[in-house]
């Protein structure tokens, strides 16, 4: 009988090491979409350094960093849109970017917790999707080494 337990004890290990692992390589390639996204706006319109975004790895720092670092991204790219001539409206994701760190401290709180999780993953992939657009539209729409948009379309 103890060896099953050892068995099971040994098995449930592995599940959680995989798990972690996958967590961790998902964590990456979207910290380097935001990086990337980050390296596609002109300096001066950056409110925060593509590096920064690697401090999500951070324990506990994590919890409240995404208040701070989502914003910026969002007001980043709203100020290159502008820079660059590229009529979009709307927050750049500024909200979506705001309730995932809310829904995520709501996480702990029992009941509304799993439902809470639920929709922050919802978000998580929203928010994900529309970073790597803008990115997308950004490389698009490359900006001349005088910071202008040399994109032929805007002049149309």
């Amino acid at each position: 009988m103890n060896s099953f337990n050892d068995s099971a004890f040994a098995a449930f290990g592995i599940f959680i090491f995989i798990f972690a692992v996958i967590v961790i390589v998902i964590a990456v390639f979207y910290l380097l979409n935001l990086q990337n996204l980050l390296k596609e706006i002109n300096p001066k319109n950056r409110l925060v350094e593509p590096s920064n975004v690697w401090l999500m790895f951070i324990p506990l720092f994590n919890i409240i960093y995404p208040f701070i670092l989502y914003p910026k991204i969002s007001d980043s790219v709203k100020k290159e849109y502008q820079e660059r001539g590229i009529e979009k409206s709307g927050d750049f994701s500024r909200g979506i970017g705001l309730a995932m760190p809310i829904l995520g401290l709501c996480g702990w709180i029992p009941i509304i917790g799993s439902l809470a999780g639920l929709a922050n993953l919802v978000l998580f992939i929203i928010f994900w999707v529309k970073t790597a657009e803008y990115k997308n539209e950004l490389l698009k729409t490359k900006r001349s080494s005088d910071g202008l948009s040399s994109n032929s379309e805007l002049l149309d």
